[in-house]
């Protein structure tokens, strides 16, 4: 069997797996195959295919690109910063795809004239562009750019809609959204360049013996500078689209979006040797990492069984590319029969078929254990900030046990694995509207980005209930909104501080989490002016993005630069227990008045031992159990009060036993 036999053999491979997946998630869930999810998975996937056409450019010539989602972020807050200094929507955006293209020549020139590994290279890019992102904006999302922003990552062509007679629109045809349309252009242009142009066969040529390429002429080092400049420019080019979807550039966002490129290209056929890859196949891969992500959160899916799912895809491709690398260079070596070549063309085949048919079954095992996700109840979804939290576990255990006591009602629950993953919040609420939900618990990690995913809950008359964050939608796309008074909370921590005080004076130092995120911008904000009135000197607040470990190594540096701090204060769970755990190992227990926010085990016991001196404890699980129980009550007609406050408990060695902190702490 000839090499491009081969090849075709593979390519229908992959077609017939993405068929298979289509198929499955035809049956296991109803609305899989409709209009509106098939362009939401087109839009979703627009990206993933943008970024998977550049990485396999830079794969194409023996290299890789790590640096792609920090250039995304990057080229997102830039496009963002220009328009909001001025210039107009378009050459703004185009300031932010230059921004990547310009990363993208560094890498290629760091690759190419200084020699440096492409994983080194593209690994110090990645640091640096994520490093600049969040010094150019203070780690704070970009916002307030003009409605004109938005268009190109949420409008559409061909949209029909109109308004009907309860005051709600009625979206006919959700149109063919623009991101698709870039994506096409960006597919027609490439697939050209590689077939047509000679830089295209140069880019094999490299990939397939650089040495060769260069004694046959091949100016490698400007062929190779140009593959990660291309790279870098696609990265600018999905950055920019999803600034404008969120309609806020987010100096965080995009993290870990490289390893869906590098998975689009590798599933899609790219070899990671080098030398093999096609545009086609790089879509092709895109869109089964695509419809297995969608796929999967319409059956409910925690987005943590879906990287289990795609991570088992890429081992199982990859080990086939692995196998067929490792056949293709023993046959070239061999001097056996052609019937045993021929046998092990048909074992290549055999071990395709059989990584394809493991990455199936674990989709549609881990579909079978969802489908109640599809059920004939009506369905109500909560999608909180992040799985990864005890709190937002305890908000999952209320609204478990509130839909227990409702009949008729079922309910999923899904976050994304960290709260800077934006995007990804907003394609489970954009998959479970198109899934049909009937109401909607939403706790919203950015208060501008997830206006528009909401509008269209909206649109469709799904009624929302916002849990601990509020939204900056004027109160339009939600009717009811649970929440602590994270100003009042953040206020009431600082007058415990100032009174645990006693009058001593100092510096205060504010541990805080998600730069931009309603709830940290009202607790931060209350505690701050409450502080500052007090004459207290505020050091941070330091962004620990939530995570533990980043919160810890910033408390140990605050700590270790500030002799005369005298208080700190935690501003959410992963962050205070970062903070007590720097203040216990530190030897500072007891020197220094150290208040945290949220009251799990962790927390409790840093409370007992002396190391904190309390914690402002929410209602997480009254903010799930309340939060379902007032779609519910929404969805029969009843009209809750617009906002309810699910208050707060101080909790201190002094009370931590007491019912009403026990109530509370989790």
């Amino acid at each position: 069997m000839s090499e491009q036999h081969k090849a075709l053999l593979q390519k229908l491979a992959s077609v017939g797996g993405l068929l298979a997946l289509i198929i499955a998630f035809s049956f296991s869930s109803p609305h899989f195959l409709t209009m509106n999810n098939i362009m939401t998975v087109g839009l979703q996937t627009s990206t993933i295919t943008i970024i998977g056409i550049g990485v396999m450019l830079t794969i194409l010539t023996g290299g890789i690109d790590l640096s792609i989602g920090s250039v995304m972020a990057l080229s997102g807050v830039t496009a963002g910063i220009a328009v909001n200094a001025g210039l107009p929507v378009p050459l703004g955006m185009a300031v932010g795809v230059a921004t990547g293209a310009f990363c993208g020549l560094l890498n290629g020139l760091c690759v190419s004239k200084l020699r440096l590994p492409p994983f080194i290279a593209t690994l110090g890019m990645m640091m640096i562009a994520r490093g600049v992102a969040l010094y150019i904006t203070n780690a704070a999302p970009v916002s307030g750019m003009p409605e004109s922003f938005s268009y190109l990552g949420n409008g559409a062509l061909f949209r029909v809609a109109e308004i009907g007679p309860t005051g709600f629109p009625i979206v006919k045809f959700a149109g063919i959204p623009y991101p698709v349309i870039v994506m096409l252009l960006v597919v027609a242009a490439f697939s050209f360049l590689l077939t047509k142009m000679r830089l295209g066969r140069y880019l094999y040529a490299i990939g397939s013996n650089e040495e060769a390429a260069r004694l046959s002429g091949i100016d490698t080092q400007k062929v190779k500078t140009a593959a990660y400049m291309a790279s870098g420019m696609l990265a600018g080019v999905a950055g920019v689209i999803i600034a404008s979807r969120l309609v806020t550039a987010q100096p965080n966002g995009s993290v870990m979006a490289e390893l869906d490129a590098i998975a689009s290209a590798v599933v899609g056929g790219t070899s990671l040797m080098g030398g093999v890859g096609t545009v086609t196949g790089a879509v092709i891969g895109s869109f089964i990492i695509g419809v297995l992500r969608n796929g999967l959160n319409m059956n409910g899916v925690s987005f943590f069984v879906q990287q289990i799912v795609i991570g088992g895809v890429i081992i199982a491709t990859v080990a086939y590319d692995q196998y067929r690398m490792h056949r293709t260079t023993t046959v070239k070596h061999s001097t056996k029969n052609t019937t045993k070549k021929s046998k092990k063309d048909g074992d290549n085949m055999k071990v395709n078929k059989l990584a394809t048919l493991a990455a199936m079954g674990l989709a549609f095992t881990f579909a079978g254990v969802s489908a109640d996700a599809t059920a004939a109840q009506k369905e109500i979804a909560v999608v909180v900030k992040t799985e990864n939290s005890n709190f937002w576990q305890n908000v999952k255990g209320g609204s478990v046990d509130a839909a227990n006591g409702l009949d008729g009602y079922n309910i999923t629950f899904q976050g994304p694995a960290a709260e800077t993953a934006v995007d990804e919040q907003v394609n489970m609420i954009q998959n479970a509207l198109n899934r049909g939900v009937a109401g909607m618990v939403i706790a919203p990690t950015d208060p501008n980005a997830l206006v528009p995913a909401l509008k269209a809950a909206w649109e469709r008359g799904v009624p929302v209930a916002l849990i601990d964050s509020g939204l900056n939608d004027d109160d339009k796309y939600h009717q009811a909104f649970l929440s602590t008074d994270n100003r009042a909370a953040g206020k009431l921590a600082a007058l415990k501080m100032i009174k645990a005080l006693d009058g001593k004076k100092g510096k205060v130092a504010m541990m805080s989490y998600t730069a931009g995120s309603g709830s940290a911008i009202d607790r931060d904000g209350g505690f701050q002016e409450t502080i500052e009135a007090a004459g207290y000197e505020v050091v941070g607040p330091f962004y620990s993005n939530a995570d533990m470990v980043t919160a810890l190594n910033q408390t140990v540096d605050v700590l270790a630069s500030n002799e005369d701090l005298v208080g700190i204060f935690g501003s959410n769970e992963p962050t205070a227990v970062g903070m007590a755990r720097a203040i216990e190992q530190r030897g500072y227990a007891g020197k220094i008045v150290a208040v945290a926010f949220d009251g799990n085990a962790d927390i409790q016991k840093f409370i007992r031992d002396g190391v904190l001196d309390g914690a402002i404890v929410q209602s997480s699980y009254g903010m799930g159990f309340m939060g379902v129980v007032t779609v519910a009550e929404l969805l029969n007609g009843k009209k809750p009060e617009s906002f309810i406050d699910t208050g707060v408990v101080y909790v201190t060695q002094d009370n931590i036993d007491s019912d009403k902190a026990q109530a509370v702490l989790y």
